[in-house]
């Protein structure tokens, strides 16, 4: 049976992916309520539901939980007009709301020393929601070994290329699951990056230069989401409570940022806060 759903939202460059022609994509993974394709290139649109929200990679419908579970993997996806096929399922884009994933950093980095001035807040709120098995716990051999490779790479942040990319080097792929820890910590480290880094283009190619072959296909799509300045609307909420005085915005934003994936949000933060507090 055919089951025909309408977009909400869409990125812009989730769009920009599917308006690329001869759009072509297959499966990459089915979960609970999210569908991951992924084009030749290696490009990633992800349908998510509202309670996961946009995201640089994300195409947001109404997705009730068991509906996509008879999309197998490796199943193709084709875009005919404004209609994305998937199988059975049928998502009509036209009337989705084309949502920006590039906060403005421009003026965020004006903010910068507000921004600082809040961070000891954000690290004792972080803690005190953090995962027990996140970076931001350090519970672990492993966390303490990725921490470790991450603090090494102060001397790339300087300006020593060497440094940068071997550090990038150690931490891609490091850890488990479709998002390893060392890239979500990665990720983390190039929105901090795109605040505070004085040429935060070049300083994220690079990183994403050595780290997306050493990784997996929906890691390397959020990598190169983040080193273009990319990031989630819980990330942009967040950066919008750090750049105010509005105490009471800061908690739920690091709280709705580290509900992402098991430990994925926290190990953001914890790069995004390695080489800024530590």
């Amino acid at each position: 049976m055919t089951m025909r759903l309408a977009a909400h939202s869409i990125s812009r460059t989730a769009k920009a992916t599917l308006q690329r022609p001869p759009f072509s994509a297959h499966v990459l993974a089915v979960f609970d309520q999210v569908c991951d394709l992924v084009t030749p290139q290696g490009d990633v649109v992800a349908l998510v539901p509202p309670s996961v929200g946009d995201g640089p990679l994300s195409v947001v419908v109404r997705i009730e939980p068991g509906e996509l579970a008879r999309i197998l993997p490796g199943t193709p996806a084709w875009l005919d007009g404004d209609t994305l096929y998937i199988a059975d399922l049928q998502v009509a884009l036209d009337g989705a709301f084309v949502w920006e994933p590039c906060p403005d950093w421009d003026a965020l980095r004006v903010g910068l020393g507000t921004i600082m001035a809040n961070l000891p807040s954000l690290r004792s709120i972080a803690l005190r929601h953090a995962p027990a098995d996140s970076l931001l716990t350090v519970r672990s051999t492993a966390s303490s070994v990725i921490l470790s490779e991450a603090k090494n790479l102060r001397s790339g942040w300087k300006g020593d290329i060497t440094c940068l990319r071997e550090g990038a080097a150690r931490l891609a792929g490091r850890g488990i699951g479709l998002t390893p820890a060392g890239d979500d910590l990665l990720a983390g480290l190039m929105l901090w990056a795109w605040l505070a880094h004085p040429a935060p283009e070049p300083f994220c190619h690079t990183l994403a230069e050595v780290a997306i072959p050493r990784t997996t296909t929906l890691s390397a799509a959020l990598l190169r989401a983040a080193a273009r300045g990319e990031c989630e609307a819980t990330w942009q909420r967040l950066l919008t409570a750090l750049s105010t005085n509005r105490a009471g915005q800061l908690a739920p934003a690091v709280q709705q940022v580290m509900a992402h994936g098991a430990t994925s949000g926290a190990d953001m933060l914890a790069g995004f806060l390695c080489l800024a507090v530590g």
